[in-house]
């Protein structure tokens, strides 16, 4: 059982927000993201799981794009992450380091993430929420792309949100075109040609917000990749440890016997993110 286990003890009560804080951890992860603080509070929960399978799943791990940002904030609080969490609670460094970019990168981690989804299902009993942890192919999907933007110089207007309000301007449009050329006692054929003319525009736009990024034969997307190695030997509770291909019905207790390899966790380096 998992909760038996002395690591996911230490893990679960190991405290990101302080209570000191007029602006903590995950405020700053709500607004860097423009997210609302109370997705940021979840993210932060599934980063906290995130770390007990960096530990136990066996094998490298590769968190979603949001549970990344949790750990990129939280490496910009030193002394929390390297001391506190590192040191005191896994006794190993957890390293993070960027994809070095083309197709065998992205494939590996792509790979990675979907031994991560199945590793987390084992051990937490559920799959991960989708809205935290979307599917493989979501998550290295060619057409992804994050960036940090400033919106005291930028307006953000999702596309979903534009998409709705250009095909209901859309119907609108055609429906005046119609009401024009059925119109006998219309005299003004400019009337019709505005009401078509805005109804090619809008649909040329709807076209483009559909449009996706051709995928490349030769190399993908892969500013957004990122995985975890915990090592070349991973860290796992012997042969039983979660996600094991040993055993895989579960997450062992920590008995005392269980560890890191010996190559060590993060030996190997851990990548998240690709930026």
């Amino acid at each position: 059982m998992i909760n038996q286990d002395r690591l996911w003890q230490q893990v679960a009560a190991f405290r990101f927000d302080k209570a000191q804080s007029a602006f903590p951890f995950s405020q700053r992860l709500a607004r860097e993201n423009g997210w609302s603080v109370g997705f940021a509070r979840r993210v932060v929960e599934e980063y906290r799981r995130f770390i007990y399978l960096v530990m136990r799943a066996g094998h490298p791990v590769t968190p979603s794009e949001a549970v990344d940002q949790a750990w990129h904030l939280h490496l910009v609080y030193t002394r929390s992450y390297w001391d506190d969490l590192c040191q005191d609670v896994l006794g190993k460094p957890l390293h993070h380091g960027p994809t070095e970019g083309g197709k065998a990168e992205n494939d590996k981690f792509h790979d990675w993430y979907q031994l991560t989804l199945e590793s987390y299902q084992r051990c937490f009993g559920g799959r991960p929420p989708a809205d935290i942890w979307p599917s493989a192919q979501e998550r290295f999907a060619p057409d992804n792309l994050f960036q940090w933007v400033n919106h005291k110089d930028t307006f953000l207007l999702p596309k979903r949100s534009l998409k709705k309000a250009l095909t209901a301007v859309s119907a609108v449009s055609l429906a005046a075109a119609l009401v024009a050329c059925s119109n006998k006692s219309n005299d003004d054929p400019g009337t019709v040609f505005l009401a078509i003319l805005l109804l090619v525009l809008l649909t040329v736009a709807i076209q483009v917000i559909n449009s996706r990024a051709p995928r490349s034969s030769n190399k993908k997307t892969d500013h957004h990749s990122g995985g975890c190695s915990a090592g070349s030997g991973g860290c796992s509770s012997g042969h039983s440890g979660c996600g094991s291909h040993h055993n895989g019905s579960g997450c062992s207790s920590d008995s005392g016997s269980s560890g890191c390899s010996s190559s060590g966790c993060g030996g190997g380096g851990c990548g998240g993110g690709g930026d």
